[in-house]
């Protein structure tokens, strides 16, 4: 009897430490999957910042065009507006 509840312990101590060793692999792995995902992250966080700092450079140069642009825009809006007026009065006067 002794013998018999010997061998059951022992097999329920492996079962237990089994069970145990396959959670902490289970454990692992899926650390080692989030970390190997962490740094493809921080990778593309890195190349987004390096491929964004040109533009810091050529931000001037935009605003400086879009400004340009500014009077050139506004004197087709009023002839376009004259256009509008005339439309509508049926004919240039």
């Amino acid at each position: 009897m002794i013998t018999f509840l010997t061998v059951v312990s022992l097999l329920l101590a492996v079962a237990i430490v089994g069970v145990v060793a396959v959670h902490l692999v289970l454990i692992f792995v899926a650390l080692k999957r989030a970390a190997d995902h962490l740094e493809a992250l921080a990778g593309g966080l890195v190349q987004i910042r390096d491929d964004t700092q040109p533009l810091d450079a050529k931000i001037g140069t935009i605003n400086g065009g879009l400004g340009a642009l500014g009077p050139p825009l506004l004197a087709v809006n009023d002839h376009l507006g004259k256009i509008v007026a005339v439309a509508r009065s049926g004919g240039p006067g």
